[in-house]
This record gives C-alpha cells, sequence and structure tokens, in this order.
C-alpha cells in the first residue's frame, strides 16, 4: 500500500463510471455488479472470485462509513478499467481522507484485540498494487487480469456435518453438555449477521464456547469484528473459545491480517468439543 501524490486515473478501457449516495444498503448490488463487469471482460474467473470481491466491499465500506461519515448527501464514486494485462478499480469518497499515520500497527500486540482497522490489510494481500491519494480519500486498486481461478480457490471445501433446520436463522445456538455452540448457518458473515451473531454470542452462559464457521464462506472486516467480540466476551468470563470448520478462503482471510493465531482453531466440531471437554 503506498500514497502518491499524482493523480490516480484510470487506464486502458473504462468498463464502468457510476456515482451513488452513501447508502450502505446500495454496497453489496454494487460490489456484485463490479465482479460481474470483470468477469465478463475475463479479468476475473467467469464464476467471479471471492478475494476482488472482499477488496471492493472493503474499499466502498471505507468510503461510505469512514471517508463520507454515512452522511447520504456525501457521494461514492466507483471506476472500473482494464488493459490487456490488469484491471483496475477506483473508488473516492468526499471525506477528509486520511494519512498513513492514521493506520494502526499490524505488529502491535493491541492490534488483535482492535474491532476495525484491517480493511486495507485485506485488500492489500490480494491486490498488486494499492495506491492512495495524497488526501487519502481515493484508492485505485490494481491486479493482473486472471480469467481461471488460482490454486487458493481451488483447495478442497471443508463440508459441514450437522444439518441444519429449515427454520433456522442466520445463527443456532445449541447447548452440548458444558458447552455452548453458536453455528453460523449464512454463508457470508459480514454485516448482514453481525447483529444476530452479537446476540447469540451474549445468550450464551457457558464459558467454554465453540464457534462452528464451517457454512461461512465470506468474511469481511466486519465478521472479523464480531469474531474478536466474541473472545473478548469468553475471555471475561476466564473462559476458552474454539473455532471449528474453516473453509480455505476464511482461513486465508484470517491468516492475511494475523488473526489465525489469535483462536484455538479444529477442523471440525468433533475435535472442538473434545478439546474444550478437556479443558473444563
Amino acid at each position: 500500500m503506498q500514497f502518491i501524490e499524482k493523480p490516480l486515473e484510470p487506464f486502458g478501457e473504462t468498463l464502468l463510471d457510476l456515482t451513488l449516495p452513501t447508502q450502505i444498503s446500495l454496497k453489496t448490488a454494487l460490489v456484485f455488479r463490479m465482479v460481474r463487469e470483470l468477469a465478463a471482460r475475463q479479468c476475473l474467473p467467469a464464476a467471479g472470485d471471492p478475494r476482488a470481491e472482499l477488496c471492493f466491499d472493503e474499499a466502498v465500506t471505507n468510503a461510505m462509513v469512514h471517508g463520507n461519515k454515512l452522511e447520504i448527501g456525501r457521494k461514492v464514486r466507483v471506476i472500473l478499467c482494464a488493459d490487456g494485462e490488469r484491471w483496475g478499480a477506483i473508488v473516492e469518497d468526499q471525506g477528509d481522507g486520511f494519512k498513513p499515520s492514521d493506520l494502526p500497527n499490524p505488529d502491535d500486540l493491541e492490534f488483535a484485540l482492535r474491532e476495525s482497522g484491517r480493511g486495507i490489510l485485506l485488500m492489500d494481500g490480494y491486490l498488486d498494487e494499492l495506491l492512495y491519494s495524497g488526501k487519502g480519500n481515493r484508492v485505485l486498486m490494481i491486479r493482473r487480469r486472471q480469467s481461471q481461478p488460482d490454486e487458493t480457490e481451488a483447495q478442497p471445501a471443508v463440508q459441514p456435518r450437522v444439518p441444519v433446520d429449515a427454520d433456522a436463522g442466520p445463527v443456532s445456538v445449541l447447548r452440548e453438555g458444558e458447552v455452548d455452540v453458536i453455528q453460523v448457518n449464512a454463508s457470508r458473515l459480514d454485516e448482514g449477521i453481525t447483529a444476530a451473531l452479537d446476540d447469540a454470542t451474549h445468550s450464551t452462559t457457558s464459558s467454554r464456547l465453540l464457534l462452528d464457521l464451517s457454512r461461512v464462506t465470506y468474511m469481511s472486516s466486519i465478521g472479523i469484528r464480531s469474531m474478536v467480540r466474541i473472545h473478548k466476551v469468553v475471555a471475561g468470563r476466564k473462559g476458552k473459545l474454539v473455532v471449528t470448520g474453516l473453509q480455505p478462503l476464511v482461513r486465508n482471510t484470517l491468516n492475511s491480517v494475523k488473526m489465525l493465531a489469535m483462536f484455538a482453531v479444529f477442523p471440525d466440531r468433533e475435535a472442538g468439543l473434545g478439546d474444550l471437554r478437556k479443558s473444563g
């Protein structure tokens, strides 16, 4: 990631150029459209790429929340472009921007317990170039064109072993002896289910908690924030938290922001329950 003083402009052919109001409810449709546009031009695999989606998600969220302060009168501009070798995405807000010193240091011990500040790290881990304007309110994301999935996406998925009731909501809380199990039933751990996950966490009473993420295939920085909150709740009970069923892309997401070591991770619920029962 770099801050540069020269103007950040699109290159090659412009594929998309639009301006929208600061409304978080518009974000997901915009992100999906950006992915579709790039896939249609063979800049991404035909099925898209969840890592590109994550970058767009984080950039638009930062623009709306941190840049425009959720002021609906302020706008966000998005530009997609591509040449024969690369694609680019520009996201610009009308906020005051930021400077490098405003960013947390991921090597600080306190960083792991922060509830924000990971979006740029997630973006930087996937992109070939991540450039910010001198003011910090315009970002240019650049990556090589890629029409086929790479080996990261080809890793075998974890198969959930516990069925979900058809009427279950995005999060379920179960009791396994002295262990409380929080089962995330949604495929996306982002702002869409964080309130439900927070409520589920505070409904538990045990000091031994298992978080089953085997159905989660996409996690944003807001999802990571929820995991940090769960960790804090369990630490306040002087207990133990175990995480199970990490899908390959979720594992890579956590690892890219140095969060994987923060949790006791097991491949499946049975192994996690076994560890928690021994710890009691």
